[in-house]
């Protein structure tokens, strides 16, 4: 079961909590939610064990950088002005990636909501194909294809997690609207100079299956 009991439940305030502090949104409190996002990959299959170990990584960069540049806003502003936030391994950078897993969850939580005979792979192919999957190379999009084959049910899913359908439903439309406008704001911080580079990923390493 994820670490807050319903996991959705949980993500829901912690998604509210970020939310709520408007355009001015606190690095550490990201950091947090951030984690919290990260839990769901723990029950999707060895195929999402890199991203995990991925964005961990970026995550724990933000982290450390928030005793210093406390909002995002700065974080970001601070790499613009440092003509680094494209480059690889810089916290503007990383918080882009951040973004797209955001952006990902969202997509696969509103998949099963509005579907729901819809498989969990389904779901997150899905998902994938509208948030990494554009910056990933094709070696890595073609392993996440191939690794469909280890994803749980969608029952087992929302067992793992603690939720029911029923439960779910009861959280995932907050989870849904609060996470887009999370990531609007933040993309709002780049403004429309920067591009951000595709990822070149070309290994993808595996984990043990998750406890379902």
């Amino acid at each position: 079961m994820a670490k807050h009991g319903r996991y959705l439940e949980g993500l829901a305030e912690s998604l509210r909590n970020v939310h709520q502090q408007g355009d001015t949104i606190f690095s550490a409190d990201f950091a947090c939610l951030c984690e919290h996002i990260l839990e769901a990959f723990d029950h999707l299959g060895t195929i999402m064990y890199f991203a995990k170990l991925e964005m961990g990584g970026k995550v724990e960069s933000i982290k450390r950088v928030s005793g210093q540049l406390t909002t995002l806003r700065e974080v970001v502003a601070a790499d613009i002005e440092a003509n680094r936030a494209t480059h690889k391994g810089s916290c503007a950078r990383n918080l882009h990636r951040l973004m797209l897993v955001i952006t990902f969850v969202r997509l696969m939580l509103s998949n099963l909501l509005e579907n729901p005979s819809m498989q969990l792979k389904d779901a997150l192919w899905n998902a994938y194909q509208g948030s990494l999957g554009p910056i990933h190379t094709y070696m890595v999009r073609t392993a996440v294809w191939a690794g469909l084959v280890t994803m749980p049910t969608r029952e087992t899913f929302m067992r793992s997690i603690g939720e029911t359908e029923e439960s779910a439903r009861a959280h995932v439309p907050e989870v849904i609207a609060t996470s887009g406008q999370v990531v609007a704001r933040l993309e709002a911080l780049y403004g429309t100079a920067i591009k951000m580079p595709a990822s070149d990923v070309t290994f993808i390493p595996t984990g043990p299956p998750a406890t379902y």
